[in-house]
């Protein structure tokens, strides 16, 4: 059930983004007196087609990978002159019809965004809900209820804020600083790094400093023959006291369980909306030396650090510019950064990493989440084919642009020397990132 959910989430998010991409293609051509001749979905075999009265026929095509508008004259032996056709056109009218793929996918993207904006969008306020033992928050001095204001001078007012802040600087070696509230005061905090997970494949950057939010103290796993197991905690059971001290966050739980000095402790949980005491006899862990239960947290987010906030239009409009820009950036930032060597091409994902990401947004996410990696990947697409290879949208406007400044076309040897080049690239870009997916989910 879970693999159908992956791929009819991929299939629905990969077909609407090619939609929106094509159809800007489409909309210059057609703008501009194009004849479009084929709108096709996929490659391969029309599964299902119809034709317009301009005589345009769309196509659903069996392999969902991609699409294409065919245009009268478009094809590099076709000198076509006629008024309908694409060569019969001036060089800007050529150039909005090559790049209005990837302006209507980040197009798309905006739109994504000050919807978002403008209907309500929940923030995870910025609040440390306990810092891992040795890790580099701890070293540094961050503790549990630190409000994180900035880092390296960008203004952070959620989790994601921060999330973004940090993955600039991988691969990246200096300092990371941190501005937090503790109470009313304030204080700087900075972290060493030396080529920051350069080798490795991140995904929460705050955890990998050791830093969790606040979390409700509710279980998720309860260990076999475990004291918590043989004591009656069953999971989905919320700790809502131990002894005589009220429960709030999760890190509660470890700091009660810690002052017990092992001696039976009396435990209050939640379930069914039914209160119920345990008594439980904590065991010492010959890893760290902490007095344990055996039970793992559910990761569930305290409700007080998660806020729902709407905006305006005129703000909407200007978060969705500002949400758009920042992606754009960090993400020609990561391909830099690979190119480079910085970080590493392991980071790469192709349609299996997509899948799996669409389908997990609709199963833990939701609809919202679902919306809001349509808007991601339609930037990611609309980035890819601006790349300069012959065979993409950048590639075919770079073709026009040194057209334009030669005065002449570029010889048709030369084309197809630069298409199969182009295509080369681009096989060996897929395998490479399909064996990227295939270890990831291995490992």
């Amino acid at each position: 059930m879970i693999f159908f959910t992956y791929l009819l989430s991929f299939l629905t998010l990969i077909s609407i983004i090619v939609f929106i991409h094509e159809l800007g293609h489409f909309f210059f051509a057609r703008l501009f007196g194009v004849r479009v001749l084929d709108f096709s979905i996929g490659f391969g075999k029309s599964v299902k087609s119809w034709q317009t009265k301009k005589n345009t026929i769309f196509n659903l095509r069996v392999l969902p990978f991609g699409g294409y508008v065919k245009m009268h004259g478009e094809e590099s032996l076709d000198k076509s002159r006629e008024s309908d056709s694409y060569n019969s056109k001036k060089y800007y009218q050529k150039l909005l019809i090559t790049l209005g793929g990837p302006l209507f996918n980040f197009i798309l993207a905006l739109v994504i965004f000050f919807s978002i904006n403008l209907y309500g969008v929940y923030k995870i306020s910025p609040i440390i809900g306990d810092v891992i033992p040795s890790s580099d928050a701890q070293i540094i001095g961050l503790q549990k209820n630190d409000e994180i204001l900035e880092i390296d001078d960008i203004k952070i007012s959620s989790y994601s804020d921060a999330q973004v802040a940090l993955s600039k600087r991988l691969g990246d070696t200096g300092l990371i600083s941190f501005k937090v509230k503790r109470g009313q005061n304030f204080s700087s905090h900075k972290i060493d790094i030396k080529d920051w997970l350069n080798t490795e494949q991140p995904s929460n950057l705050l955890a990998i400093l050791g830093i969790v939010p606040p979390l409700e103290p509710i279980i998720g796993e309860v260990i076999n023959s475990s004291p918590a197991e043989n004591g009656g905690i069953v999971s989905g059971d919320k700790i809502i006291q131990i002894n005589n001290s009220k429960i709030f966050f999760w890190s509660d739980i470890k700091k009660q369980i810690n002052d017990s000095g092992g001696n039976e402790i009396e435990i209050k949980v939640l379930r069914n909306q039914k209160e119920i005491d345990l008594l439980i006899k904590p065991v010492l862990s010959e890893d760290n030396f902490n007095w344990q239960i055996g039970i793992t947290s559910s990761y569930v987010l305290n409700s007080n650090i998660r806020k729902f906030k709407s905006y305006g239009i005129l703000e909407s409009l200007a978060n969705s510019f500002r949400q758009t820009y920042e992606v754009v950036q960090n993400s020609i930032l990561f391909i830099g950064k690979m190119i480079s060597g910085s970080i590493s091409p392991k980071n790469l994902g192709g349609p299996v990493m997509i899948g799996q990401y669409a389908g997990e947004s609709v199963i833990y996410g939701g609809l919202y989440s679902f919306i809001y990696l349509i808007a991601f990947i339609s930037i990611s697409l609309g980035i890819v084919n601006l790349l300069p290879l012959p065979v993409l949208d950048g590639g075919q406007a770079l073709i026009l642009t040194v057209e334009r400044l030669i005065g002449r076309d570029l010889p048709n040897w030369l084309l197809e020397f630069f298409y199969k080049i182009g295509t080369a690239t681009l096989i060996f870009i897929f395998i490479f990132v399909f064996f990227n997916d295939i270890f990831r989910i291995l490992s």
